[in-house]
């Protein structure tokens, strides 16, 4: 090599074959190549791993069409990362690529390399001098294009390698959160559990005894009422938890869903008396028999029926039945209330875990905001749906459709 092109700005000249494996390097002032290449090493190895997606495009730009001009990467050396400025030409069945990590240096350097008489380095400076000093009316419109194109089509490559990394972040950080959240309600059920047992032990004494004065019989029931609701909201956030890091699993057996919906009823019944609210029940008259988690499908049915009776008005009336599809096997399991209703815009956050709704609970029922969330995976790891219709002033109808 010359004294002159010894002092060459700093830059890249590479030749590669049609896949970007390095045949030859003319010039590399940034030691980012060996100096004899091996049959694996290539031009994507000097990059960034954000750009290297983009090196493999640039590449097959060059393939396409022969040519590529004035492509922004991001090289990699010594753990510091650099923008560089590339443009490449294919003549004679190879590639030649240059590359500056001052876009400014382009022409200095090409006219240094020219020194060497290496056709493909004349032909790329010819393209580019084109490119710089044709007047901007009189270039190909269909090149311009193209060349534009291009350049949005790198900037959507970019940014979808940003947001697949971005959302690779956000799973990851999701996963740590439920574990950590599994991790912290565990914790937290024992003792809370403890302290709802006590208060029960107390109050049970106090109803044989009379331990207590008026005032700290209330206060003992409602460390039971807190603590029980407190509960509730552990077993929820365990539930969710382990629904969202996709560690949910069933227990199917072949289940007469009628019985199951009997079963719940049953268990509601005394909670609904209270409030004078009657249950009523709408099932076949032959079994209903369908392969479910009896455990996890009774609490959707239990949060279902629980939630209208919390919604529903002193007096009024809950059906609870089943549909039969006739054309086919499927059925429509249904809870229908006369409640307050739920305006329409609100409707789609009811399946939100957290998501509150303006509808409050009519004898100042408590509610962890998570229940028809982990409802509608229960459902949906069943192969099912759940849906709702609701009127506001009329009522509120959940199905429940199971194939």
């Amino acid at each position: 090599m010359s004294d002159q092109s010894q002092m060459l700005p700093n830059g890249i000249a590479i030749i590669v074959n049609d896949d970007g494996i390095i045949q030859k390097i003319i010039h590399d002032s940034y030691g980012l190549y060996a100096t004899q290449p091996d049959e694996t090493q290539s031009f994507v190895d000097s990059l960034d791993s954000d750009s290297v997606a983009k090196g493999y495009q640039f590449i097959a730009r060059i393939n396409a069409n022969d040519v590529a001009y004035d492509w922004e990467l991001h090289v990699s050396n010594n753990d510091e990362t650099s923008l560089f400025n590339f443009s490449g030409i294919r003549f004679k069945n190879e590639t030649l690529i240059i590359g500056t990590s001052n876009p400014d240096d382009t022409e200095q350097f090409l006219n240094g390399l020219m020194e060497m008489n290496n056709e493909s380095v004349n032909q790329l400076r010819t393209f580019m001098k084109q490119q710089q000093q044709s007047p901007a009316e009189t270039k190909d419109d269909e090149w311009a294009m193209y060349d534009q194109m291009s350049g949005l089509n790198n900037e959507l490559a970019n940014m979808q390698r940003k947001l697949t990394k971005k959302t690779a972040e956000l799973e990851r950080m999701n996963k740590l959160k439920n574990k950590m959240l599994g991790m912290a309600a565990h914790d937290l059920r024992n003792p809370l559990t403890i302290i709802q047992n006590y208060a029960l032990f107390l109050i049970e004494d106090h109803e044989e005894n009379k331990i207590f004065t008026d005032d700290q019989f209330e206060l003992v029931k409602e460390i039971k009422e807190s603590s029980e609701y407190m509960v509730q909201i552990i077993e929820d956030m365990l539930d969710i938890s382990a629904i969202e890091s996709g560690s949910i699993s069933l227990e199917k057996k072949d289940e007469d869903i009628g019985k199951l919906i009997e079963r719940t009823v049953s268990l509601n019944r005394p909670t609904a008396t209270k409030k004078d609210i009657s249950i009523i029940t709408s099932l076949p008259d032959l079994p209903i028999n369908k392969e479910v988690d009896a455990h996890k499908f009774q609490q959707v049915l239990d949060n279902l029926i629980s939630n209208s009776i919390k919604y529903s008005q002193l007096g009024s009336e809950i059906t609870v039945g089943i549909e039969v599809q006739n054309e086919s096997s499927a059925i429509t399991i249904f809870v229908k209330d006369e409640g307050q209703g739920i305006p329409k815009d609100e409707l789609e956050d009811l399946f939100v875990p957290f998501a509150k709704i303006s509808s409050k609970p009519t004898a100042g029922e408590k509610s962890t905001g998570l229940g028809l969330a982990i409802a509608k995976k229960i459902v949906e790891a069943h192969d099912g749906e759940i849906e709702v219709e609701s009127e506001v002033g009329e009522g509120t109808t959940f199905f429940v459709n199971i194939p």
